[in-house]
């Protein structure tokens, strides 16, 4: 899908619309059942070029903002044990290229967290532009995009743990609008 296919496509800076938007996860648990949870704070810019496959996203998220809804869990994964959110607390994304994926796309990039950076690919779907009537009638664009990582590439969490899985989801759905 080009640019000109997509309706309302403009180029420009466009700031995250947190109240909008979510980062979430879900990990194994015993091999089991799945663990889920969120970050409830953090912040962005998408900048959208001419053309799509220049265009980049940077997110940095406040650690400390982990909510499974579960406060004893949320505790112990802001300790040492887990994302030590006391020397790290701040989870940033920043993207080093976008590529076309049949209809859909991936935006590789740099994920840091817990001070270790790696390269991570996101599967992303543009899911179009509009009008935001709740924000002023803001032009939004709204993005969905997940990939999978090992925890242990980040050092999160202990070392062959039969009770937690190594790999971790993560989804994201965003919207953001574009700076007047």
């Amino acid at each position: 899908m080009t640019t000109t296919e997509i309706p309302g496509y403009v180029a420009g800076k466009w700031t995250i619309d947190t109240a909008h938007s979510d980062i979430a996860y879900t990990v194994k648990h015993l091999g089991l059942a799945k663990s889920r949870g969120n970050f409830t704070a953090f912040t962005g810019e998408v900048v959208t070029a001419d053309n799509i496959l220049d265009s980049s996203v940077t997110v940095e998220i406040d650690a400390s903002s982990v909510a499974s809804g579960v406060d004893g869990r949320d505790t112990h994964l802001k300790s040492e044990d887990f994302f030590h959110v006391d020397e790290h607390p701040v989870i940033t994304f920043r993207s080093t290229g976008i590529r076309e994926d049949g209809g859909d796309y991936v935006i590789d990039g740099e994920l840091t967290w817990r001070g270790k950076t790696v390269q991570v690919s996101l599967e992303a779907e543009f899911n179009g532009i509009g009008t935001n009537p709740s924000n002023n009638n803001a032009t939004t664009l709204g993005v969905s995009a997940s990939a999978t990582v090992n925890r242990r590439d980040f050092g999160i969490g202990p070392e062959g743990n039969a009770f937690l899985s190594e790999k971790v989801k993560i989804d994201i759905e965003l919207q953001a609008a574009l700076n007047a």
